[in-house]
């Protein structure tokens, strides 16, 4: 019968949550056009935090080492030998070339026809492996945010892994030497804070709805989260200093949609800054704290 179970989604830990933040009233207020600007320093190690990722077993673990022999058994076991007793996987091999391919892409759009062609497998194939993917909640592709108003938009999704940890591990960034000047930086930052908003938009009822916004002549912002007739754009800065040059695309936004409330900048920095009347940056963990 209909309506005899309710699920619920169990995601990695976020930041909040790990120290204890169980209620994240900065980003419940949010939706209410609020925001607490008193603010505690945290000192964060965001380079070790993404490559330890968000796992119970990983988070609390101090020793790369460890950290790196626990993803690689985790790939081994689950993603390899566990998706290939249930599921037609032909090659091993193919299969973890095309892991290694969207971990490069994770933050970017979907090409399926570009993975297809640098893995060498068919356009069934690779569709096929990205379904096991998703279903076995390794990535989520977040779909663009459109409606009717007459803008010529991108409406491919974007693809991410739900643990920054698992697309840095499969790009080969192994410490943090490696990872500060890996090229696909930027993207991982991204992924970690796609976490994030994840996990705060299931805990609203019903659950907020996460986009990103694109147009054709490649104006972006990287999340747009929807709750009934409420939407906040979000960027993403890997930087501890914004400007307001970096809101550009928020203020195409914000032309296109003028009901929208704020938008936000989510960055490396530890201050709040209001670079506009509607757009405000925040240290990345703020919408996670209380």
């Amino acid at each position: 019968l209909a309506g005899r179970a309710v699920y619920f989604e169990l995601l990695p830990f976020t930041f909040g949550e790990f120290h204890g933040k169980l209620q994240p009233k900065n980003f419940l207020n949010l939706f209410n056009g609020r925001i607490d600007e008193t603010i505690q320093k945290t000192n964060i190690d965001l380079y070790s935090l993404m490559l330890k990722g968000f796992m119970p077993a990983n988070i609390l673990e101090n020793k790369m080492e460890n950290v790196n022999f626990w993803i690689d058994g985790y790939i081994k076991t689950y993603l390899e030998r566990d998706l290939r007793q249930l599921s037609q996987i032909d090659s091993l091999i193919a299969f973890r070339k095309l892991m290694q391919l969207l971990a490069l892409r994770t933050g970017n759009i979907l090409r399926q026809s570009d993975i297809a062609k640098d893995s060498q497998l068919s356009a069934a194939t690779v569709s096929r492996y990205i379904k096991l993917l998703e279903i076995s909640n390794i990535i989520e592709k977040v779909p663009g945010y459109f409606n009717n108003k007459g803008k010529r938009l991108i409406k491919s999704p974007k693809v991410f892994f739900i643990d920054p940890a698992i697309a840095i591990f499969l790009s080969g960034y192994f410490d943090r030497e490696s990872l500060i000047s890996a090229q696909e930086l930027g993207n991982f930052f991204e992924t970690m804070i796609f976490l994030h908003l994840k996990s705060l938009c299931s805990i609203l009822t019903p659950p907020a709805k996460l986009y990103y916004w694109r147009t054709v002549s490649g104006k972006e912002v990287d999340f747009v989260i929807e709750h009934g007739r409420k939407i906040i754009p979000v960027e993403v800065k890997l930087s501890d200093n914004v400007r307001i040059n970096d809101a550009k695309n928020l203020l195409n936004f914000l032309n296109i949609y003028p009901e929208t409330d704020i938008g936000l900048i989510l960055y490396a920095g530890d201050r709040i800054k209001w670079l506009h009347s509607k757009i405000v940056a925040l240290p990345w963990w703020w919408i996670d704290w209380c």
